[in-house]
């Protein structure tokens, strides 16, 4: 069907083109041939006038025009979705849908896990998507993750929730430490001077940023740690902390699961830090997704077994 001298099913292709970057993953999304794909994409060019996949180095970028587009397409493919949809009832088993969901590895490891489980029991056609955090443009996690990465859903801090979307809160956790449990130096409690005069492992973004919890709230009350590692995930901690008197400050959850791996021991922080609440949240006008809205009620029983647990 065409619109304005533009084929409609052009927009399914060019949203799969602006979210993937690449040609190549756009195809296999998409189910066609490179091509088929590319044949598309010089459809889209001609009738924008536009080239909105530039090459930068080794990889492609969008364009300006590509940016701006690129929301207003998936409002488009959701609207469309959402008329599709209304005349059935949503039923998991027949579900085919591709979910994208951004959070942090630690969510990944720590609640994630049981949701892929149930939704390969439930809705067994579906698939999972994860994304860790973006770096942000403007400092917003949240519209990065959904305007522009165009993801269905991303759970994110506390601190870091946009108002402007819809939220739900979904874990509590606390920060703990965890040191070597064969070193001798951290006993069965660690105190402040301890903790300010060993070497510590942190989480780091791959641009040197540190937006986590605990560094946060230490630069807030006037302590620097001496960082001895940084790496860029969670369940990379651990394997640095072993054989060492290092400590790593973490989520609870995931230092009882790195200790159960690793001859490690978790003690309070000697330092009373902020609750930590991890929030899911969405697009507005996703809001009323029959699919969504079913993932979103999954992922709230799997982290209320968690606290229950």
């Amino acid at each position: 069907m065409r619109y304005r001298r533009l084929d409609l099913n052009l927009l399914v292709a060019l949203d799969a083109l602006l979210e993937e970057g690449s040609v190549s993953r756009a195809a296999q999304r998409l189910n066609l041939g490179q091509s088929a794909t590319s044949a598309a994409l010089g459809r889209l060019r001609e009738h924008f006038r536009d080239p909105l996949l530039v090459p930068v180095g080794r990889g492609l970028e969008l364009t300006p025009l590509a940016r701006q587009l690129a929301p207003r397409v998936r409002e488009v493919l959701s609207l469309a979705g959402e008329v599709v949809e209304t005349s059935t009832a949503f039923e998991p088993a027949r579900c085919e849908r591709r979910f994208i969901l951004v959070a942090s590895d630690y969510v990944a490891a720590t609640l994630l896990p049981a949701v892929s489980r149930e939704l390969a029991r439930q809705a067994p056609a579906a698939s999972l998507v994860l994304r860790d955090l973006p770096r942000p443009r403007d400092g917003d996690v949240v519209a990065e993750a959904l305007e522009y990465r165009r993801s269905d859903l991303v759970i994110v801090p506390q601190q870091r929730i946009n108002p402007r979307y819809p939220h739900e809160a979904l874990l509590l956790d606390e920060l703990c430490c965890v040191v070597c449990a064969c070193d001798p130096a951290h006993a069965e409690q660690l105190g402040l001077a301890a903790y300010c005069a060993a070497e510590h492992v942190i989480r780091e973004f791959t641009d040197g940023q540190n937006l986590s919890l605990d560094t946060q709230h230490l630069r807030e009350i006037g302590i620097e740690r001496r960082v001895a590692v940084a790496v860029q995930s969670f369940s990379l901690m651990g394997e640095f902390v072993v054989g060492t008197p290092r400590i790593a400050t973490l989520f609870r959850r995931q230092a009882e699961a790195l200790a159960r791996r690793y001859p490690l021991r978790v003690l309070p922080s000697p330092i009373e830090f902020p609750a930590a609440s991890q929030v899911l949240q969405w697009h507005p006008q996703q809001a009323s997704d029959p699919a969504l809205t079913w993932l979103r009620q999954l992922l709230a029983e799997q982290a209320a077994k968690l606290d229950q647990g």
